[in-house]
């Protein structure tokens, strides 16, 4: 069975993205979705901010949700952070950062459209019956985050895939999807790695040495620019690279039928 189709255009749509929530291509491309000269001035301020920090993702391990380090930084909180989390005022921090947060990537942008802004107007536009930040406590949670990957560590995220899924308890989605805009690319290597199995279900453990066991992945090389979504509860990785930093912004699409796209991170 050849690889199946990953969806290129210079476009996003309804019909596109109806597409990829069915699982009937394995991603979108959208091609130059930024523009180049405002990934520069992005870049150049993400590089320079103070507000950098280690980014985690959960994976299980004997059936305990655990945070590990990939080599990828990021500015702004995600709410995974706050998962094992039992304090209040911890779980507050997540939420009274939103707003500031959101305003930082604005600037950051010297307040040209973001491209997360860009985005989530566009999903809403697009999508029947639209797209809107989430709120599964009842909050408004954060939509857009900034990821950094450096060449020295960026061997941590291509050795094993992980997959991201919403534990249960906040909401029961039907499909979990990932989008990252592409505002500074390595020249050499920094592809992302899909593997086009099922989607997992929330809490599956990954076996040891789980690349091994797993057909050849779907590869995508993004450019400067470049808009990516794809089913994020599959299995994913970044293939390790030289040169510059590779950076995006973020955010989770997650899909209940009938019912609009939810927005956070």
């Amino acid at each position: 069975m050849g690889q199946r189709i990953v969806r290129i255009a210079n476009k996003l749509s309804a019909n596109i993205i109806q597409e990829l929530i069915h699982d009937d291509i394995v991603a979108i491309v959208i091609e130059g979705y930024y523009p180049a000269h405002l990934c520069d001035l992005l870049s150049h301020n993400i590089l320079h901010s103070k507000e950098i920090d280690p980014y985690t993702h959960e994976v299980v391990e004997d059936k305990v949700l655990l945070q590990k380090y990939f080599g990828v930084d990021r500015i702004g909180i995600p709410f995974n952070s706050t998962y094992n989390i039992t304090s209040p005022a911890e779980i507050n921090n997540y939420y009274g950062e939103v707003n500031a947060q959101t305003e930082r990537l604005r600037r950051y942008c010297e307040y040209y459209l973001s491209p997360i802004d860009k985005l989530r107007l566009e999903l809403d536009e697009l999508f029947v019956p639209g797209a809107t930040v989430g709120h599964f406590e009842n909050k408004k949670m954060l939509a857009g985050i900034v990821r950094i990957s450096k060449a020295e560590k960026s061997y941590l995220s291509a050795l094993e895939p992980h997959f991201d899924a919403l534990p249960p308890k906040y909401a029961q989605l039907d499909a979990q999807l990932a989008a990252n805009i592409y505002v500074k690319v390595p020249d050499i290597g920094g592809e992302l790695e899909i593997w086009d199995i099922p989607a997992l279900s929330p809490f599956t453990q990954a076996p040891d040495q789980w690349r091994a066991q797993l057909p050849a992945p779907i590869k995508i090389k993004p450019q400067l620019g470049d808009l990516v979504i794809f089913n994020c509860r599959k299995p994913h990785a970044i293939c390790a690279f030289v040169g510059e930093e590779r950076i995006t912004t973020q955010m989770f699409m997650g899909y209940q039928l009938e019912k609009p796209l939810l927005l956070w991170n």
